[in-house]
């Protein structure tokens, strides 16, 4: 048509955009994703990552369209506007600021409900954003389009040596298949390309969204944000209209302790790592404590510890890694496999990810030495004794003590779903239990197949 137009790019030099992708992009709440830097503070750590959710957000539509060229029964020009506006939603420096229950993805659906699409309704965007359909499963699969980007995106703009993924290969060999649902798998030709995912996932984890001064750069300014919340300078949902140039210009401006951190941000004046306590160093039920703790409960671990030591301290717990790309399906011939089963490579990144998941403590630099000194992690653990009755009930837990060894997933799931959990929720337990390291997962090959049981640990 007339109205398209090229955009370059430097990861796919050429993206073709369309007259009805345009509207879009030109709507003032497409144009917030420009302010919006796709990993957070991760510049205060590589100088050059300061590219944004827009640009990721038409690389991801780029990719979108380039998978759905290959399968049959999938609606490209509807998968290509979800992916364009899958991350609308997103708070000022992105996933850093999802606190006090924001969440993007309802933003994101609030957002698209009141745009106008042309040739498609808002429910219809809405659907394939919450999964639906086979569009949906190219948004949130276990392979899904906004990984690919970001970590080709990612890799680039930080400058480090990883995140490379042979994509081109991988988009060639994902296909679509019927399991309940529509879900994107790989053919078996494609598994050194999904192992080229799996590696650069992990290397980008603990190279560069988990490292150690991006993660005390963005606990700053979480708490300074959350000072900003309490101090009525913005309420939770304006975040949903801010950029990051709205909400560090409302913190500079302000008086409160918000002012301070940011101001401490502006000189680089970090907290520093004061203690860190790491995944082999704790009980699986801390584990598990640590990962269910609620907001306003990390909140009053650091108040205790403030005022223990007579200065704040900042705890910083990242989210336990799902590393779904290890559940990838992969296609041969009349059998399907999780990746995972067949790749030693998969199975073994999926502990080193675990492994390298570590919680630590942050305190002001003036008082670095003397902190270093006095903390260690008994006093932390002592504090969490407080919450293991809140967190000792598990539905799985209770269920696997009594059964002592339950033979496959399906099963697990059909008694469990008695307690009315969805399978949703289910299986975000089930992953919280293994990380923890409350439950074995075993997996056992009964004539060709692979069965996954399950069995109850000491904790």
């Amino acid at each position: 048509m007339s109205g398209d137009k090229i955009i370059r790019d430097p990861i796919y030099y050429d993206i073709h955009i369309r007259d009805s992708e345009i509207s879009i992009i030109d709507t003032p709440e497409f144009q917030r994703l420009r302010n919006i830097k796709q990993t957070g503070l991760t510049y205060m750590v590589y100088p050059s990552a300061t590219h944004t959710r827009f640009e990721h957000s038409i690389g991801a539509m780029h990719i979108a369209g380039e998978v759905s060229k290959g399968l049959e029964g999938v609606d490209c020009n509807l998968i290509r506007i979800a992916a364009l506006l899958h991350d609308i939603g997103h708070p000022p420096f992105s996933h850093s600021l999802e606190i006090r229950g924001y969440n993007h993805e309802y933003y994101t659906r609030k957002i698209v409900k009141k745009m106008e699409i042309e040739n498609y309704s808002p429910k219809e965007v809405i659907d394939v954003l919450q999964y639906k359909g086979p569009e949906g499963s190219l948004i949130g699969g276990d392979i899904d389009i906004d990984r690919i980007d970001y970590l080709l995106r990612d890799s680039y703009h930080t400058g480090v040596a990883y995140g490379s993924i042979d994509y081109n290969r991988l988009i060639r060999c994902i296909v679509l298949f019927e399991d309940n649902k529509p879900k994107l798998g790989i053919l078996e030709k494609g598994v050194v390309a999904g192992e080229s995912l799996l590696i650069a996932r992990y290397q980008m984890y603990s190279s560069v969204y988990m490292h150690p001064t991006s993660r005390i750069s963005e606990t700053m300014l979480k708490n300074a944000v959350i000072h900003g919340i309490e101090e009525g300078l913005f309420d939770v949902k304006d975040l949903s209209r801010m950029d990051d140039i709205d909400l560090i210009s409302t913190l500079r401006n302000s008086e409160g302790e918000g002012n301070k951190l940011i101001k401490m941000l502006d000189r680089r004046k970090l907290f520093k790592n004061v203690l860190t306590v790491k995944y082999s160093e704790l009980s699986p039920y801390e584990k598990w404590i640590l990962i269910n703790l609620r907001e306003e409960e990390i909140r009053y671990i650091e108040e205790e510890l403030s005022e223990k030591f007579g200065t704040t301290v900042f705890l910083d717990i990242p989210p336990y890694p799902k590393i779904s790309e290890h559940r990838i399906t992969v296609l041969a011939g009349e059998r399907r496999y999780r990746l995972d089963e067949i790749s030693p490579l998969a199975k073994n990144l999926k502990w080193a990810y675990m492994k390298s998941w570590d919680v630590r403590l942050y305190g002001p630099p003036d008082r670095y030495k003397e902190l270093r000194e006095k903390i260690d992690s008994t006093q932390l653990k002592e504090i969490l004794l407080q919450f293991r009755d809140r967190y000792m009930e598990s539905p799985i837990l209770d269920i696997l003590r009594k059964e002592d060894r339950i033979r496959g997933r399906g099963k697990l799931l059909s008694i469990v779903k008695g307690r009315g959990l969805s399978e949703s929720e289910i299986l975000n337990e089930l992953q919280k239990l293994i990380f923890s390291g409350l439950i074995r997962e075993e997996v056992v090959k009964v004539r060709g197949i692979y069965r996954y049981d399950y069995s109850a640990l000491e904790g």
